[in-house]
């Protein structure tokens, strides 16, 4: 169901043609995780099952990008209240790092900074590390501690590198050379979305003649829902088109929907409804699926929202705007990585717009 970007570990030979768009990116090396929007933001983090320790790598397009670390502990027992900060217990390669709170915000279980000069060198530090570990008092009911691996680490900021076009400047994390930093290409530019202008609703007449065509129009085999339990949404999106959703199978946690352009005249024509993705779906060329869609018919907006499993840590989710002929992509974001971290529904952004 869940479809993911992905990209090759060698990058090198295929750096981007950089231009007033950009490709965004996804990939997983080892234990990391990156993805880069279609502005060239890049954030990478450790992706393990159960992890409890978790760090966040980011840094924007451009020559003077700006970029931030920080790294979150996410137990939330209350055996671990009397502990110490995490600041004072990381550990790689057996010794204790280093943060100076004049340079990095610190409390109990978080620390971070966006000084650029101090995340080029906290990066420096780490990346020919294998993992940091958090120290202190054991937890018998935790008989292996908390760790960040740093499995994969190396090609993460590679494959950042290449993203933004710094291979061999001086602002490159992985591989860093002499080039100066005004070769480094400027911030993508964001899509313009078209305007919507809500139409004239549709009349009973329309609703009743448009439901009815659809019945006789829709092959049974196409749903897996019986007739008589399909909901049937039917929403104005221009004088003369319409948009119709119908529920066709349900799932754990998710709801599987078919969706047709329709006249608003007779004969009442109606076509597939196309979603037509601005960037490759990894190995899958498919247009995305209708999965628990909602419609706002005030702003033109489809909302698609596919969870990998039941806790939402993981999925797709989508907005796209009628632009008089057809949808255009508004918002696209992923997490691949059902780890439990993006629990919230907060997924990995690959695709931006601007008004």
């Amino acid at each position: 169901m869940c479809r993911w970007i992905t990209a090759p570990l060698c990058l090198l030979g295929t750096l981007l043609a950089f231009s007033t768009q950009a490709e965004p990116l996804q990939a997983i090396y080892s234990d990391w995780q990156v993805s880069c929007d279609n502005l060239n933001h890049c954030v990478a983090r450790n992706s393990q099952d159960g992890q409890e320790l978790v760090m966040k790598i980011s840094r924007e397009a451009g020559p003077e990008g700006k970029s931030s670390v920080s790294i979150d502990y996410q137990r939330n027992s209350d055996e671990q209240s009397a502990d110490a900060p995490v600041a004072g217990r990381l550990q790689m390669n057996g010794k204790t790092l280093s943060f100076n709170h004049r340079e990095w915000d610190v409390s109990k279980k978080h620390l971070s900074t966006n000084n650029r000069l101090v995340v080029n060198d906290f990066i420096a530090a780490i990346r020919e590390g294998s993992a940091i570990s958090l120290a202190g008092k054991a937890d018998p009911a935790q008989p292996v501690p908390p760790v960040i691996s740093l499995k994969g680490i190396k090609a993460a900021l590679l494959a950042i590198d290449a993203q933004q076009g710094r291979v061999g400047t001086k602002t490159a994390w992985a591989n860093r050379g002499t080039k100066p930093v005004n070769t480094v290409p400027p911030i993508p530019s964001a899509p313009v979305l078209p305007h919507f202008s809500e139409p004239q609703a549709l009349t009973e007449s329309e609703i009743s003649a448009i439901t009815q065509n659809a019945a006789t129009t829709i092959e049974n085999n196409d749903c897996s829902l019986d007739p008589s339990e399909r909901e049937v949404h039917i929403f104005a999106l221009s004088s003369d088109k319409a948009l119709m959703t119908v529920n066709c199978d349900m799932g754990a946690y998710n709801l599987f929907a078919l969706g047709f352009l329709v006249n608003r005249q007779a004969p009442y024509k109606m076509d597939d409804l196309a979603l037509n993705m601005p960037f490759k779906l990894g190995e899958d060329e498919g247009p995305p699926e209708l999965i628990n869609a909602d419609f706002d018919p005030k702003t033109g907006t489809l909302s698609t929202y596919d969870k990998g499993r039941g806790i939402g840590d993981c999925g797709v989710s989508s907005r796209w705007i009628f632009d008089g002929k057809a949808f255009r992509l508004a918002a696209f974001a992923s997490e691949p990585s059902c780890d439990g971290y993006s629990s919230g529904g907060e997924w990995p952004v690959l695709w931006v717009t601007q008004p």
